[in-house]
């Protein structure tokens, strides 16, 4: 016997509740993401003068501008595409020997083109995990900070693409800290890295960022839940359907 539910619901856009992040959007591995898995780039910056100033004021042209050195008077001290590679996922504690013990930044950089199908679409880049702050940038724009090693977190780049050569550029520290997890005062360690996937997740204008569906209260027959709905079209009616085999 086959039972066939059916349930609509009435679904509103959830207020973004943060400038610097994007709220979450569920099940990526189920929109038929692009992997950036794989070698990156990486510098270490044991002194940050990739972010901050002398004066110890976050710069407006730290590495995550991706310059190259015009010639060899060139105050450009750096170029990516001549440092070393490391895996991600995967951290830099186990990876590099001379890293074991390192507690620092050290900035990431992926080159990718852009992958959408339908470029009227939207482009989102989403992090398992990154341990445990980390800073994104693409193509020199500033996407937002996320705190915290073993949460996922995502940003929109779809209005900073570009057709080809965006350079996705991460910052990453892995300092221990008073108000972190864990603590200064710890007895284990704090490994460092982009230790989860890195995903480029498509999606339409308008799309289901968040979803419930379970049975409802007292019922073995009917579905009840909710949709979030993030995009243009702030109000829809969407249906659902799921089978049931004895």
């Amino acid at each position: 016997m086959e039972l066939y539910l059916s349930f609509a619901i009435f679904v509103l856009l959830q207020a973004v509740v943060s400038a610097e992040i994007y709220p979450l959007i569920q099940n990526p591995l189920g929109r038929e993401p692009v992997s950036l898995n794989g070698k990156w780039n990486y510098i270490i910056d044991v002194y940050e003068t990739g972010f901050y100033s002398y004066r110890y004021q976050e710069t407006d042209s730290g590495f995550f501008k991706n310059q190259k050195p015009r010639d060899k008077s060139d105050l450009v001290e750096y170029d990516f595409d001549k440092s070393p590679l490391m895996n991600v996922p995967g951290d830099w504690n186990t990876q590099v020997p001379e890293l074991i013990y390192y507690e620092g930044t050290i900035w990431y950089k992926k080159t990718f083109d852009d992958p959408r199908k339908d470029k009227a679409g939207r482009l989102f880049v989403y992090f398992g995990a990154a341990n445990y702050e980390a800073i994104v940038y693409l193509n020199g724009k500033k996407l937002g900070k996320h705190v915290g090693g073993f949460t996922s977190f995502c940003f929109e780049i779809t209005d900073t693409l570009r057709d080809i050569q965006n350079h996705l550029i991460i910052k990453v520290d892995n300092k221990r800290r008073l108000d972190g997890v864990p603590t200064v005062n710890t007895d284990w360690w704090n490994y460092g890295g982009i230790t989860r996937d890195v995903l480029l997740v498509e999606t339409p204008k308008t799309f289901v960022r968040d979803y419930s569906v379970q049975l409802k209260k007292d019922s073995f027959d009917t579905l009840a839940g909710w949709i979030q709905l993030d995009g243009s079209e702030k109000q829809q009616a969407v249906t659902s359907k799921s089978r049931k085999s004895n």
